[in-house]
C-alpha cells in the first residue's frame, strides 16, 4: 500500500458545495478572488448579455465555491510533499532489495505524509447549449490562479492532440537514450503517459476541458493512467460534457478497464447537472433551453429561421438559388479583400499541421487568410483529423462548407470528422457558410435508413445483439459501438453550434459585417 492517501488530504466537501479547509494553511494569507462567477455571471445578466436562467445562477455559485477553495490552494508545496513521498517510497523499495539504509531509515522512520488539502474538481454534464461552457469560462478566467499560465482551458480534442504529440516526443527520446527494449518495461521511468502527466502537473493548477467524451479503447486506457496521475499531484480537474460520468464510453470494448477512471473521476470531481431535474430550481417550464438557438433567432416554433442566415439546402428547386448565393458570398469577399489591398497569391496555399504534414488548398479555393470554400468530400471522406481542421480553423475567418450529405451510422467515420471540423471552426470562432441536403436538425440520423440497413440478422426487433460472436452490426465493429454511440450526442452538440455559426447574430459578434442589397448579401470585414 503507498505511503500516504491522497482521499484524506481532500477539502472537506458537503452536499451543496465546498466547506471551509479543516487545516490552518493558507488561512493567514488569503486573498480576495477579483470576481466571483456567480458576480460576473449576475453582471452579464443585468448588462443585457445573457438571459437569467435559474439553473445557471446556481451553478455559477457552486462554482464560485470552487474559487474561494483555489484561492487557498498551495498547489507547489503539495507536489514538493509528493515529490518527498515518492523518494521516501523508492528508498524503501530499494532497502528492501538492497537492505542498504541511506537517507531515511524507512524501517523505523513515520512515513511522510500530505498535509496540503486538494480542492475537489467540477463536472458539469448537460443538454446542448445550457451555458456548460459558458460558466466553466468564467470560472477560467476568474480563478485565483497566479501566474495565469497555472490555469489552462483547452477542448478535448486538443487536449487528446497534445497527449499524442507529447508521447511521440518522448518514446523518441527514450528511444534515442535507452535504445530498443526486447523486454516489457513497466518502470515509471519508461512510462511516457506518466511522465507526461508529471511534466503537466509542474505547468498547471487548473486545468478546464471542453466537450470531454471517450470514444475509444486506447483513449480509455491513456485517460485511466494520465489523469489518475494528474490528480495524484493534485490538479484541479474542471470538465463540460453531453453525458454524466457513469455514461462514459458506454459499451464500449474492455469497458471494465475503464471503470477505475470513472470512480475517480466520481471521487476528485463534483459531478453536477445543468438540466431540467436539477435541484436548483422550481421552475416547472419543462425542456432545457439551448441557447445558441435563442441567440441565433431561431428558438421557438413562430421563427421562421431554423437554420441560420447563411445555411442553405442543395435539394430539388434550391440547388441553383444555393449555387447562386455561395458564388456571390464567396466572389463577394475576395472582391472586398481585394480592393482593401489584401494581397491574392495564385500558388496554392499549404497549411502546416503537426507531424510534418500539410494541407493544399488551391488558389481559386481561398483568399488570402480570409475566406476558404471546401467541400465536406475533401473534408470529411478522407483521412483528416482534428490537427488538420484546427490548421483550416485558425487560418481564415470565414468557411464555406458546400455539399453535406446527410448523415447516419452508415457511414461513422464521416459523421465523427464532420462533427470534429465544426467543434474545431466553433473553437477557433470561424464564421460558416454551408450547403447541405437538409435542414440541421433533419440533417443527422441517429439510426441507419431501411435502405442502409442489410445486416439485420445479428439483432432482434429491439436492436439488441444475439449472437456474442457478432463481429458487426449495421456494418459497424461491435468495439465500434461506443463510439457510434457517443456520436447520438454529440449530433445534437453539432447541431446547436452549426445553426449559431451560420447565424447573422454570430457574425456580428465575431466582428464581420453584413451589408445587405437587394441583389445580394456584402460581407465586409
Amino acid at each position: 500500500m503507498s505511503a500516504f492517501s491522497i482521499r484524506n488530504a481532500w477539502c472537506g466537501y458537503g452536499r451543496n458545495g465546498y466547506r471551509r479547509f479543516n487545516s490552518g494553511i493558507g488561512s493567514a494569507c488569503r486573498m480576495p478572488v477579483a470576481e466571483h462567477v456567480s458576480r460576473v455571471y449576475e453582471t452579464n445578466v443585468d448588462e443585457g448579455k445573457l438571459l437569467f436562467d435559474q439553473r445557471q445562477q446556481h451553478t455559477a455559485r457552486r462554482l464560485t465555491r470552487l474559487q474561494q477553495a483555489l484561492e487557498r490552494y498551495d498547489h507547489p508545496t503539495l507536489l514538493k510533499q509528493v515529490e518527498h513521498v515518492e523518494r521516501w517510497e523508492s528508498l524503501r523499495v530499494s532497502q528492501n532489495q538492497q537492505n542498504n539504509c541511506n537517507q531515511y531509515d524507512t524501517t523505523t522512520d513515520a512515513p511522510p505524509s500530505i498535509s496540503i488539502p486538494i480542492p475537489r474538481g467540477f463536472y458539469i454534464y448537460g443538454e446542448v447549449g445550457t451555458g456548460k461552457s459558458l460558466l466553466m469560462n468564467m470560472l477560467h478566467e476568474n480563478a485565483p490562479i497566479h501566474p495565469s499560465s497555472k490555469k489552462r482551458r483547452i477542448h478535448f480534442h486538443s487536449l487528446l492532440q497534445e497527449i499524442h504529440q507529447r508521447v511521440h516526443k518522448l518514446n523518441k527520446q527514450i528511444l534515442a537514450t535507452h535504445g530498443r527494449s526486447f523486454h516489457v518495461d513497466t518502470s515509471k521511468s519508461r512510462n511516457s503517459i506518466l511522465q507526461i502527466a508529471q511534466e503537466l502537473s509542474e505547468e498547471v493548477t487548473l486545468l478546464c476541458i471542453d466537450e470531454f467524451q471517450v470514444n475509444d479503447v486506447a483513449d480509455a486506457m491513456i485517460l485511466s493512467q494520465f489523469f489518475g496521475e494528474l490528480w495524484r499531484r493534485g490538479v484541479v480537474l474542471v470538465a463540460t460534457s453531453n453525458r454524466p460520468p457513469k455514461d462514459l464510453y458506454e459499451g464500449g470494448l474492455n469497458r471494465s478497464y475503464f471503470l477505475p477512471f470513472v470512480d475517480m473521476l466520481e471521487r476528485y470531481c463534483l459531478v453536477h447537472h445543468l438540466g431540467e431535474d436539477s435541484e436548483s430550481t422550481d421552475d416547472d417550464s419543462g425542456k432545457c433551453v439551448d441557447y445558441r438557438r435563442v441567440k441565433a433567432g431561431a428558438n421557438g416554433i413562430e421563427s421562421n429561421n431554423h437554420c441560420g442566415e447563411f445555411f442553405y439546402l442543395t435539394r430539388g428547386v434550391s440547388a441553383q438559388y444555393t449555387k447562386h448565393k455561395m458564388d456571390g458570398i464567396f466572389h463577394t469577399v475576395k472582391q472586398q479583400h481585394h480592393e482593401r489591398g489584401c494581397p491574392h497569391h495564385r500558388d496554392p496555399l499549404s497549411l502546416q499541421v503537426q507531424f510534418k504534414r500539410s494541407i493544399t488548398i488551391s488558389s481559386d479555393r481561398h483568399h488570402s487568410n480570409i475566406i476558404a470554400r471546401l467541400s465536406f468530400e475533401e473534408l470529411c471522406t478522407t483521412d483528416l483529423g482534428s490537427n488538420d481542421y484546427k490548421a483550416i480553423a485558425t487560418h481564415f475567418r470565414v468557411v464555406m462548407l458546400e455539399n453535406i450529405p446527410l448523415l447516419s451510422l452508415k457511414h461513422p467515420d464521416r459523421a465523427r470528422r464532420f462533427i470534429t471540423l465544426i467543434d474545431e471552426l466553433y473553437e477557433a470562432n470561424c464564421c460558416l457558410v454551408c450547403s447541405a441536403a437538409d435542414v440541421i436538425d433533419r440533417l443527422f440520423r441517429g439510426e441507419p435508413t431501411s435502405d442502409e440497413t442489410d445486416n439485420d440478422e445479428c439483432t432482434d426487433s429491439n436492436g439488441n445483439i444475439l449472437a456474442i460472436d457478432a463481429a458487426q452490426v449495421h456494418g459497424i465493429s461491435v468495439g465500434g459501438l461506443a463510439s457510434v454511440k457517443e456520436l447520438s450526442f454529440a449530433f445534437r452538440r453539432a447541431a446547436s453550434r452549426l445553426l449559431e455559426m451560420c447565424s447573422e447574430a454570430w457574425w456580428k459578434e465575431k466582428g464581420v459585417a453584413l451589408a445587405k442589397t437587394d441583389s445580394e448579401t456584402k460581407v465586409m470585414h
